[in-house]
């Protein structure tokens, strides 16, 4: 059964093609993209775990974003950013990772205009500036209220919250961020197996 928190892509090509919307490096594409042309254990998600074990940890977070729903995402950005708050937060990057949440509960636009004023205060240096981010591009359009719709395209919400990951590891353990990194990796797998959803939280 396939879990609800990834992205279904109908065919592999469909997969490559968002794939070359990160403009991956080509040790990466290596690990990847198979010489018949499939990928890596046939899904984003194995690819994922393909490029873990090949040492290329920042490059799986890039890809899981992918695999992951915009919404599955965006709360892997928010799962992330969490473990800091009760930490060396901000009150304006907690008021982005609570925005950021509540967009993932109950995912009405309001809220994603709410993220992206948030993610703005709190600034896309910090992962919960980014994880708000990630919420509204996640969203259903990019347009002001009161102009007609601008959905965003579809890789964008992944890129925002890998993001987020990589700079939470960076600012968890700024001396050993690989080794964060790889258990934030695993919080992604988490979600993707479906075992850490919004809905269980």
């Amino acid at each position: 059964m396939t879990s609800p928190t990834l992205e279904q892509y109908p065919t592999q090509e469909a997969a490559r093609m968002r794939l070359a919307k990160l403009e991956l490096a080509e040790p990466v594409v290596t690990v990847v993209e198979q010489p018949d042309g499939t990928l890596a254990g046939g899904s984003l998600v194995e690819s994922a775990r393909a490029l873990v074990k090949a040492g290329l940890a920042e490059d799986a977070v890039s890809l899981l974003a992918q695999a992951l729903t915009r919404r599955a995402a965006a709360w892997w950005a928010c799962r992330v950013t969490r473990l800091e708050a009760g930490g060396s937060v901000t009150p304006k990057e907690l008021r982005a990772i609570e925005a950021a949440e509540a967009w993932v509960r109950q995912p009405e636009q309001l809220k994603a205009y709410a993220a992206q004023d948030a993610a703005n205060v709190a600034g896309l240096a910090s992962p919960a500036g980014c994880a708000a981010l990630a919420a509204f591009l996640a969203g259903d359009s990019l347009a002001p209220p009161h102009l007609d719709p601008l959905p965003p395209l579809p890789h964008l919400a992944g890129m925002a919250a890998a993001g987020a990951v990589k700079l939470a590891a960076a600012r968890r353990a700024p001396a050993e961020p690989s080794q964060e990194l790889r258990r934030m990796i695993d919080a992604g797998f988490a979600i993707a197996a479906g075992t850490d959803t919004w809905e269980k939280s």
